[in-house]
């Protein structure tokens, strides 16, 4: 049972009593310290964690988990049930709303109370006394209260049949929740700058020379320009991970998250071109496709080598020096060197067996040598 001093407490009040109620799970009969805490929900997630200081920040008020970072929610609720601090689901949930966060889903609910079963919806008020499902109130997105009142509205307000007015009213709530961001919209334009500076590299054959080095000069722009716009779009100043890391230096983290975007950006491009030549050597027309492939795939694994590399480098070296990936920064001068061997050679890549042969080897020496230092994308 919550006790009403919980119910009227804080977020970071409620959080201080369930974690002075967890037991220290390595230390017999201790209660849960603030550093035990954070360390546990980095075991949690795979991580090192948080400090004992960002937890003491949580439980005064004066920062609080960002609502977007849910495997910290839900890490720090396993956490405080696994110590015996949380009980129910009903109390998580209490937590969260006192943060103003999402309760917990039927999903998460069971993941975390696995000994919960019969009895779990009714906890998390997942079910009604009309029987009504959880389900239901997530595919729609909206609670079952808000459900119920919008049908008693929509009869309310107008003839029969009231369905037409309950799915207006179910679409217009769509549409508020749904939104298009500013970095939605820059990822867009990244995507089309993409395309139009790398998609010619792909339509193979050239029909001559001129064709050939206007694609080949596109693509060495886009090489250098596209990794460093995925670089900006991936934001390390506002990432709680990096604000709780003592010693980070921002301008190496930087620099390291655009040698990931151009680590990424390169291995997706040169996945997806050996299905250009592929496609060329059988005569397949799969341009299109083989286009859209190698924008998307180079931009995700842009984006993914982006958030990766610095963080593998600090959790290797628990640190960011130049002298540790500096290697790594080669990537840059890829593109300008790969279309300067394509220029020099492209008879021999238009050969089946020999084009086979380059690129294949030009994967393995990328792979290999990416795996030599703790910076690399696996």
């Amino acid at each position: 049972m919550i006790s009403p001093e919980i119910i009227v407490a804080s977020f970071g009040e409620t959080l201080r009593t369930y974690r002075q109620a967890s037991n220290d799970p390595h230390r017999l009969n201790r209660r849960l310290s603030q550093e035990r805490l954070g360390r546990l929900i980095g075991e949690e997630m795979g991580d090192l964690g948080f400090s004992g200081a960002a937890v003491a920040y949580w439980e005064s008020g004066e920062s609080r988990i960002n609502a977007a970072d849910r495997k910290v929610l839900l890490a720090l609720i396993r956490v405080l049930y696994n110590c015996r601090g949380l009980k129910t689901v009903a109390e998580a949930n209490q937590l969260l709303e006192m943060g103003n966060y999402r309760t917990l889903d039927e999903t998460e609910a069971r993941t975390i109370f696995p000994e919960v079963t019969a009895d779990i919806g009714k906890q998390a008020g997942f079910e009604n006394s009309s029987g009504n499902s959880f389900l239901v109130g997530s595919l729609l997105a909206v609670s079952q209260e808000e459900l119920e009142t919008l049908i008693e509205t929509a009869k309310a307000e107008g003839p029969e049949p009231s369905w037409p007015r309950v799915l207006t009213g179910l679409m217009r709530k769509a549409a508020d929740g749904f939104s298009i961001t500013r970095t939605t919209i820059l990822w867009v334009w990244v995507g089309v700058v993409a395309w139009f500076l790398i998609a010619p590299s792909l339509r193979l054959p050239f029909t001559d020379r001129s064709e050939l080095s206007l694609a080949m000069a596109k693509y060495v722009i886009g090489s250098l320009v596209v990794p460093l716009a995925i670089g900006v779009l991936v934001d390390t100043k506002n990432n709680e991970y990096w604000k709780r890391q003592a010693g980070v230096n921002t301008i190496l983290l930087r620099l390291y998250t655009y040698q990931g975007a151009g680590i990424g950006f390169n291995l997706g491009y040169f996945f997806i071109y050996p299905f250009a030549l592929g496609g060329y050597y059988l005569n397949l027309n799969t341009s299109g496709w083989v286009e859209f492939a190698a924008v998307i795939t180079a931009l995700l694994l842009g984006n993914m080598g982006a958030c990766v590399v610095p963080h593998n480098l600090w959790r290797a070296y628990e640190r960011l020096k130049f002298s540790d990936g500096a290697i790594f920064f080669f990537v840059a001068f890829l593109g300008p060197l790969w279309g300067f061997f394509f220029l020099e050679f492209y008879s021999l890549l238009l050969a089946p067996a020999t084009g086979a042969s380059i690129i294949l080897l030009a994967i393995t020496f990328l792979v290999f040598r990416l795996k030599q230092k703790p910076g690399h994308l696996t």
